[in-house]
C-alpha cells in the first residue's frame, strides 16, 4: 500500500501510480463501457485527477483504491451522460459476446468458464470479483464502492458460491410448511 503525502514530487507519483495501475485501470473501465477509446480516456482522467489531487497536497493514503474509485464514479457519470444507444439483434448479440469475453478473458480455463451462471450474479457482487480480478485488497473494494470490508467479503463469497453452483440465489420453502413474507 503506497501512501502519498505532502512533500512528495506530483509528477513522480502520478508517474509511478501510473507505470503500476494503467493496465489493470483500463481492464476495469472497459468492463463497464463497450468503447475502448472511452475506457482509455477515462483512464487518463483518473490520473489527471490524481496529479491534480497531489499537486494541492491532498494526502492519498491508499492510492490505488483513490484510482479506482475515481474510475467507478468516472463510469456512473459517463452513463448518466450518454444517451442510450437502441441495439438491433445482431448489435445486442455482439454486445452480449464482447460482455461474455471480456468477464471471463482473465481466466485460464475459458471452456469451464464460460458455462459459468454469470447471469445469477448481482451488480455488486460482479464488480466486487471484478475489483478483485484487478488485485484490489478487501479493504479496497470496500473503498472504491463505498461499502465496508465485511460486506464486500459477503458478496465475494456469494458470488464464488452462485458460480460453483452452491447457491441458485433462490430460497426453498421452510420445510414446516408456512412460508415467510417477502423482504
Amino acid at each position: 500500500m503506497k501512501t502519498f503525502g505532502k512533500g512528495s514530487s506530483a509528477a513522480w507519483e502520478t508517474e509511478e501510480l501510473f507505470a503500476e495501475n494503467r493496465d489493470g485501470l483500463v481492464r476495469y473501465l472497459r468492463h463497464h463501457l463497450d468503447d475502448a477509446s472511452a475506457a482509455e480516456d477515462l483512464a487518463q482522467e483518473c490520473f489527471v485527477r490524481f496529479f491534480q489531487a497531489r499537486t494541492r497536497d491532498e494526502e492519498i493514503s491508499q492510492a490505488r483504491a483513490w484510482l479506482f474509485r475515481v474510475a467507478h464514479n468516472l463510469v456512473i457519470d459517463y452513463g448518466r451522460k450518454k444517451r442510450p444507444d437502441l441495439l438491433d439483434d445482431d448489435a445486442w448479440r455482439k454486445l452480449m459476446e464482447r460482455t461474455a469475453n471480456g468477464a471471463i478473458e482473465q481466466l485460464e480455463a475459458r471452456t469451464e468458464v464460460s458455462h459459468l451462471p454469470w447471469h445469477r450474479l448481482t451488480e455488486l457482487e460482479l464488480e466486487c470479483l471484478r475489483l478483485r480480478s484487478e488485485g484490489l485488497k478487501f479493504r479496497e473494494v470496500g473503498q472504491v464502492l463505498g461499502i465496508s470490508i465485511s460486506t464486500v467479503a459477503s458478496y465475494v463469497a456469494r458470488a464464488v458460491k452462485k458460480l460453483q453452483g452452491t447457491e441458485t440465489g433462490d430460497r426453498e420453502a421452510p420445510k414446516h410448511g408456512r412460508t415467510a413474507a417477502p423482504r
